[in-house]
């Protein structure tokens, strides 16, 4: 990628890569997102543009937890498929994530290039993604790391390897994301029961719609409730104001935990800003 070149990926997306790409001097075109992942018709618009890559979280998204479903993967990648740009696809939840396991890839597999992480779901000090897709792009990347750390660490790969295939390991996955699930529905409907719009996402993240987010983060505080701003997470800003909760943390079988959560994120998801603006 080089200064100046056009980039596509999700409005709101992820900070990190927003300031990377930033930093490379590339022009991002923010595509909007649904409950079935990037809208076709604005991709559609963002590709008329010329861009030389697509960066796209297939499940969980980071912040909204929308999923690309089967249905609205075929319909990117006819978008795609008449465009030379690189398709690069994160799959950071893995099998945390109930969604469909889906991949432009499987349409366009000369463009696509899939990355899954192992740190959501089988633990964060492993530090490993799997990565796959075109000689092209994978080859350079091979020689690249050979000027730093050379290769992954061959003990962490032999930990990964059997946590992936021993059977109270893969159980223990299942049920994390059971569990995960569970938590991310009774936070979500809880404010729902209270008024409060939410993603109907997947994984550990909510993204929580409030009148002004830094009356609503004042507020949180207050009550010993941290969250993540939505500022960071948009491109360009988007319809409304919103809070980024993790739910991860929150215990399924704690009904107090819950409310207590429930009613601080009602309370702040409603305060305006004061006269003086904070």
């Amino acid at each position: 990628m080089r200064l100046g070149d056009r980039v596509v990926m999700e409005n709101p997306g992820f900070p990190p890569l927003i300031d990377l790409l930033e930093r490379s001097g590339a022009d991002i075109l923010p595509v909007g997102l649904d409950d079935e992942g990037m809208i076709p018709a604005e991709l559609d618009a963002a590709m008329q543009l010329d861009p030389v890559a697509v960066f796209i979280q297939p499940r969980a998204q980071n912040p909204t937890g929308a999923n690309i479903t089967t249905r609205r993967c075929a319909e990117l990648a006819a978008v795609l498929a008449d465009h030379q740009a690189w398709v690069i696809e994160d799959d950071h939840s893995g099998d945390i994530a109930t969604g469909a396991d889906v991949s432009i890839g499987r349409f366009i597999p000369d463009r696509t290039i899939h990355i899954r992480s192992y740190s959501k779901s089988h633990g964060p000090d492993l530090r490993i993604a799997a990565v796959g897709g075109a000689a092209d792009v994978i080859d350079p990347l091979v020689a690249r790391r050979m000027l730093g750390p050379g290769w992954t660490s061959r003990l962490l790969q032999a930990v990964l390897v059997e946590l992936l295939t021993d059977p109270a390991s893969v159980a223990t996955v299942l049920r994390a994301r059971t569990a995960y699930a569970v938590r991310s529905l009774a936070l979500r409907a809880g404010l729902a029961g209270q008024g409060i719009t939410s993603t109907m996402g997947d994984g550990i993240n909510a993204w929580v719609e409030v009148v002004d987010e830094r009356s609503a983060l004042i507020n949180l505080a207050a009550s010993g409730v941290r969250v993540a701003p939505g500022t960071p997470f948009e491109v360009t800003s988007t319809r409304g104001q919103h809070v980024r909760v993790t739910t991860g943390l929150l215990d399924e079988h704690d009904s107090a935990q819950l409310q207590r959560v429930i009613a601080a994120l009602t309370a702040a998801a409603k305060a305006g800003p004061t006269l003086r603006g904070v």
